[in-house]
């Protein structure tokens, strides 16, 4: 079951890009958004970049982005240097398509390390971070001369049946986090779910780069705790020597957490919220899903979701994860990331829905889009689930301050 229209949220990101950058680069980002969810994050030798197994259910949210693909083709440098003079304006923050981090800067909630490496004319810095307790955004920024294309460029080349990845120089190909010294790569067993993926900005030296810790899905001990050192190591393609900044992280906002145990059942699908929670930049639904009748095993893996409000408005999907708790994977437990709501609504409802794809009768590929370029779905009313929620409280929550 792939969590949320991920797809059309992309798209939609992509279409609201500055108007200053070139037609070009905006149809290739375009594409790229759209086909985010498919792609592995890999290094230029092909092994993967810290990454898991998800379940089918929600591994979607857990594949939204990735390093390295801005562009199937090398920009030209004369397209480079149109690049450099796109006037930018905010935070790499207000960049972004995300109303939880432009709140965040707003509220005073992001912290500034302005932590800094210059490698053969090259600078990578690190200008902003913060971190609610649900998910850690960290702006990268990449200055200096003879560099080509974006920050998360390459193309990859086909050689018969095998395939290779090409950077242009400055591009990232390779990224290793540590946590209080430990090695997140060593954190992708069953033992804690840490859960990072890079997401593009409409500036092309500037990105962002977002950890979740989902090991609470396994009652485990969690590995992103209130208070702790983070260091960062970036390679770049030309660049000998890597980029290492070390920073500190601490949880700069309160939450409000809601238990629940409403049940909804479609079939043998039987779905169980069982907690929400709030932060003045995130809003996460923590759910497990039962295949309850073996003999009527429902295809969940094209069951998406959306959260709205009380006003009709959708929020946007940051991630997610989900994870089988047992062999024969008919039960998990799984938990949706989504953007803050824009104000405190009264209520909120999950609704569930399968998108139709182009080719009928498939059950994957290209989503079948009507007249407005949307995706056309069909809603199961029987697992929609609508949440009263204390305004008061929540409003308060998200106009608190630093």
């Amino acid at each position: 079951m792939k969590p949320a229209d991920l797809d059309e949220e992309l798209r939609k990101a992509g279409q609201e890009l500055l108007t200053e950058v070139p037609d070009m680069i905006r149809r290739r980002q375009d594409e790229v958004y759209a086909s985010l969810a498919d792609l592995p994050m890999q290094t230029r030798s092909g092994r993967s970049l810290r990454t898991k197994k998800v379940s089918r259910a929600l591994g979607a949210a857990a594949a939204a982005a990735v390093i390295g693909v801005m562009s199937s083709a090398y920009i030209s440098p004369v397209m480079a240097e149109t690049l450099k003079k796109i006037p930018v304006v905010g935070s790499i923050f207000q960049l972004a398509k995300d109303l939880g981090l432009q709140t965040a800067e707003e509220r005073g909630l992001v912290d500034q390390p302005n932590a800094s490496v210059t490698h053969e004319g090259v600078t990578l810095s690190i200008p902003q971070v913060v971190y609610d307790g649900i998910r850690l955004s960290m702006a990268v920024k990449r200055e200096g001369e003879g560099l080509v294309g974006g920050i998360m460029d390459h193309k990859t080349v086909r050689e018969g049946k095998t395939s290779r990845d090409i950077y242009p120089r400055g591009a990232i190909i390779d990224m290793e986090t540590f946590i209080n010294g430990t090695s997140t790569r060593d954190f992708s067993t069953a033992a804690q779910r840490m859960n990072w993926t890079g997401k593009p900005t409409s500036d092309p030296n500037a990105m962002l780069f977002e950890w979740s810790d989902f090991s609470h899905l396994e009652q485990r001990k969690a590995v992103l705790t209130d208070q702790f050192q983070l260091k960062v190591k970036i390679t770049l393609e030309g660049i000998a020597e890597p980029f290492i900044m070390e920073i500190p992280v601490h949880k700069n906002t309160e939450q409000i957490v809601v238990p629940t145990k409403e049940t909804r059942q479609w079939g043998s699908l039987k779905l169980t919220l069982k907690q929400l929670k709030f932060t003045p930049i995130t809003t996460a639904f923590q759910m497990d899903i039962e295949q309850t009748d073996p003999s009527e095993i429902v295809n969940d893996e094209n069951v998406l979701f959306e959260i709205w409000d009380d006003q009709g408005r959708k929020l946007g999907l940051v991630g997610g994860l989900g994870i089988y708790t047992d062999n024969s994977q008919k039960y998990q437990r799984g938990e949706l990331l989504f953007d803050r709501f824009e104000d405190a609504p009264k209520s909120i409802t999950l609704k569930a829905f399968q998108p139709e794809f182009k080719v009928p009768g498939a059950k994957s590929g290209a989503y079948k889009l009507d007249s407005n370029g949307e995706i056309v779905k069909t809603y199961l009313k029987d697992l929609e689930i609508t949440i009263p929620v204390n305004k008061a409280d929540l409003t308060k929550l998200y106009d608190i301050q630093k």
